[in-house]
């Protein structure tokens, strides 16, 4: 049996993020949801930062305001959590 490595986030691109959020939550608004990804998506590239001076967590972000992923789940590291490919590197 094997496990996800912890401190790590599942890479995924927007498009497949998007799908996979819709059908867990058939009721979201899809082209709100892109806005949203592609507004936390485009602070992070400009640098902003969480509260508490860490890296935004973009999926996140985007449904609760641009915090990271400590102070927007409470959890210290991610384990099998979601962020978008285009925000890995940033």
């Amino acid at each position: 049996m094997s496990s996800m490595p912890t401190g790590v986030f599942i890479p995924i691109s927007i498009d497949d993020y998007v799908r996979a959020h819709l059908v867990d939550n058939p009721g979201i608004d899809r082209s709100d949801l892109v806005k949203r990804l592609r507004s936390a998506l485009a602070s992070a590239r400009a640098g902003t930062k969480c509260a508490c001076g860490g890296r935004i967590w973009v999926v996140g972000s985007a449904e609760v305001g641009l915090s990271c992923f400590t102070c927007i789940t409470g959890e210290a590291v991610p384990s099998g959590d979601y962020e978008l490919s285009e925000a890995i590197d940033v």
